[in-house]
């Protein structure tokens, strides 16, 4: 199961201006059992009760990967002895650019954006019980872009 969470920078600024507020121009100090909320409330604090319906409202951000004039999808892949298991690689969805009009083009190619990533595989120690791990390096695709084809003239 994979979940996409988006952060609100409006709604971070706003939380650690509040904090700052709240704290004061007081150091740091040893808390006490007299500073417990049920012996007594600091004169310095204050409750704060926020409505998420009154924070403003951010649009969300279109995917890149559904933007661009040279799309793709990602394909996941799962392997237990490597470490990250999953890995995700770009797939270009065309073989050309898509155009102002959102036609494929096929005087311009899509191609991956390779990355190289250094990826860690979980190998048996001879002769024990145990394990260790080797560095593994992998080139993946993380997007495509749109590129002009390259024509070599013959002689």
């Amino acid at each position: 199961l994979f979940t996409q969470t988006t952060f609100c920078p409006t709604f971070g600024a706003f939380f650690l201006m509040m904090m700052m507020a709240l704290a004061g121009t007081e150091g740091a100090r040893i808390p006490r059992a007299s500073d417990h909320p049920k012996h007594k409330m600091d004169k310095g604090m204050v409750p704060l009760q926020l409505n998420p319906s009154t924070l403003p409202s951010v649009p969300p951000v279109r995917a890149l990967h559904n933007s661009s004039i040279s799309p793709w999808t990602y394909n996941t892949t799962h392997d237990p002895s490597l470490y990250p298991s999953y890995v995700s690689e770009a797939r270009c969805l065309l073989k050309g650019c898509l155009d102002s009009e959102g036609r494929e083009d096929l005087s311009l190619e899509s191609k991956p954006i390779l990355h190289e990533v250094m990826l860690l595989r979980r190998v048996r120690t001879p002769n024990t019980q145990g394990y260790h791990y080797k560095v593994e390096p992998r080139l993946l695709a993380v997007g495509c872009t749109c590129v002009q084809p390259v024509v070599q003239q013959q002689e």
